[in-house]
């Protein structure tokens, strides 16, 4: 199971996140996040250890990542695309009610789909579930990689793996202290639980 820890904000959380197996690192560029990055004070991201996947995360791509040292570009909303569609990562926010279905048309041009809880007050990081039985059913459909998100944490990691199998999980308010400023005991449980599933 791969591990993607989002929302990082600080250089020593990073450098925690790869000593204990964190397969990816996503960087939000979203304005409305209190998790949000500006180009200038992301610098240092450049200077991570190679062989990590870094994402720069946005809720509306409105425009592309200041840096070129990202791998990936990951959005709900699209008025910017990636020149290549690979290097895009599709957010897919799931509503209760939904069917499979509703996403089998939004899942092209991407290089993985990004399975999270739908809110209105925010494009991620709020720590609510999504229905792991539709997640399950829409990996089960997709020809891309699914990355599972939503409310993840030690607690529950372990069962999400197990009910929807996705390719990768991926967590931020659920191993914080507050938001933007990881936990790194929740951030090693995580990572340690995840890929023992």
């Amino acid at each position: 199971m791969k591990v993607k820890i989002c929302g990082i904000t600080r250089a020593e959380d990073a450098r925690m996140a790869i000593e204990y197996g964190a397969d990816a690192l996503g960087f939000v560029h979203e304005l409305s996040s209190p998790r949000a990055l500006e180009d200038e004070a992301a610098k240092w991201i450049g200077d991570l250890p190679p062989f990590v996947i870094k994402v720069a995360v946005f809720g509306r791509v409105d425009r592309a990542p200041a840096k070129s040292f990202y791998d990936f570009t990951q959005g709900v909303e699209w008025d910017v695309l990636p020149e290549a569609a690979p290097k895009r990562i599709h957010v897919l926010r799931l509503r209760k009610g939904q069917k499979a279905n509703d996403f089998v048309m939004q899942t092209v041009n991407s290089g993985a789909l990004l399975l999270d809880a739908f809110r209105e007050e925010a494009y991620g990081g709020t720590g609510h579930t999504v229905d792991w039985d539709l997640a399950a059913e829409i990996v089960q459909r997709s020809v891309r990689p699914v990355i599972l998100a939503g409310g993840l944490n030690a607690s529950n990691v372990q069962e999400a793996v197990r009910r929807v199998r996705p390719y990768a999980v991926d967590v931020s308010s659920g191993v914080e202290r507050a938001a933007g400023i990881k936990d790194w005991e929740k951030m090693r449980e995580f990572i340690e639980l995840a890929k023992s599933a």
